[in-house]
């Protein structure tokens, strides 16, 4: 399988660089932003799997980022950091499509293990669009040989009704 990709957006310098070299430790490839914008810009020009995103950043915030996240790569998993954790925010980021929302300080194991489970999610839900795909693949094959049975079933009935025999079965 290839390396999967990470993007950490946060205007936080020494979380950026933590998570750079944790992530890399982990086997990685990893993208970092220090804002939502560049963050945005990163995804456009590279897609990837996952979004680390703070909640908290000067200009675009957190959720906002998550947001056009969305609307540009609606198959990343994004998690949303934040060292101001409250119930709205927690909400407002779940229905804005966030996977989960981590509170800072967080243990790097505790988010190795999220990770990980929002990778199997995405892994998960890359394998039904592409059974999803194959099915409809297998309905247009299955309706094209439906045309030439009824076809080839015309044709024999004809040419039986010509001759005076009863079709065969």
């Amino acid at each position: 399988m290839a390396q999967e990709k990470i993007l950490v957006i946060d205007d936080e310098l020494f979380v950026r660089e933590l998570l750079q070299e944790f992530l890399i430790k982990e086997g990685y490839k990893v993208y970092v932003a220090e804002s939502g914008e560049k963050g945005i810009n990163l995804i456009r020009a590279t897609p990837v799997e996952i979004a680390l995103i703070d909640l908290k950043m000067p200009g675009m915030d957190g959720i906002s980022a998550l947001k056009e996240i969305k609307k540009i790569a609606p198959d990343t998993i994004a998690i949303i950091l934040t060292g101001y954790p409250t119930i709205e925010s927690s909400i407002e980021a779940l229905r804005s499509g966030a996977y989960d929302y981590v509170v800072k300080p967080f243990k790097l194991n505790d988010l190795k293990n999220t990770i990980a489970r929002a990778l199997n999610e995405y892994r998960l839900k890359s394998e039904i669009g592409r059974l999803r795909e194959r099915i409809k693949s297998l309905e247009q094959e299955l309706k094209e040989y439906q045309k030439i049975g009824k076809k080839k079933l015309a044709s024999e009935t004809n040419m039986n009704q010509e001759s005076g025999k009863p079709p065969s079965e």
